[in-house]
C-alpha cells in the first residue's frame, strides 16, 4: 500500500496543472495618451483555467513554477504611436512599437516570449505614456499558458 501511495504522489508531482488564459480590451474605442507608464488590463475575458489571471489589476502571477508561453497584440490608428511593454516582476521581456504614419489608416503590432517563472512571479504588459491602442473588438489581447512545470 505505501508503494501504491508513494506511486500515485509521485505521479501527481509530474502533473501539469491546466494554466492558459486569453483576454482582450474591450472599452468602446480608442484608449492611451496617459502621461505615465499604465499596466493595461484586458477587461474581457476569454479564456482564464487555473484563474492566474485577474482582469481587474491586468496582472498574471504564476501559480507554479515553470515555462510559460505569452503573446500580446494591438491594434491602433495609423496616425496613432503604438508602444506596449511585456514585463516580468517590473523588468520589461518584450515590446511592440509602432510609429505614426498618416500613410496607412490603421496598425497592428505582436509579439511573443517563453518565460521561465516561479511561482508567484507577475507578468503584464503595459502601455508606454504617449501611446494609445484600440480598445474595442478583438484586435488587443494578451494571453499566456504553462508549458511545462519545472
Amino acid at each position: 500500500m505505501k508503494e501504491i501511495n508513494a506511486l500515485k504522489e509521485a505521479m501527481e508531482a509530474r502533473e501539469v496543472p491546466k494554466v492558459a488564459f486569453s483576454a482582450r480590451m474591450s472599452r468602446g474605442g480608442a484608449y492611451g495618451y496617459l502621461t505615465e507608464d499604465t499596466t493595461l488590463t484586458y477587461n474581457a475575458v476569454i479564456t482564464n483555467l487555473g484563474n492566474a489571471y485577474n482582469s481587474a489589476t491586468g496582472i498574471f502571477t504564476a501559480p507554479v513554477n515553470g515555462l510559460y508561453y505569452f503573446t500580446f497584440f494591438a491594434h491602433g490608428g495609423g496616425a496613432d504611436r503604438i508602444r506596449l511593454q511585456l514585463k516580468k516582476d517590473g523588468t520589461v521581456v518584450s515590446d511592440i512599437h509602432d510609429h505614426p504614419s498618416n500613410a496607412d489608416s490603421a496598425d497592428n503590432a505582436g509579439n511573443a516570449v517563453f518565460l521561465e517563472l516561479l511561482q508567484g512571479n507577475q507578468v503584464y504588459v503595459t502601455i508606454v505614456a504617449n501611446s494609445a491602442v484600440w480598445a474595442d473588438g478583438y484586435t488587443t489581447t494578451f494571453s499566456g499558458a504553462l508549458l511545462s512545470k519545472s
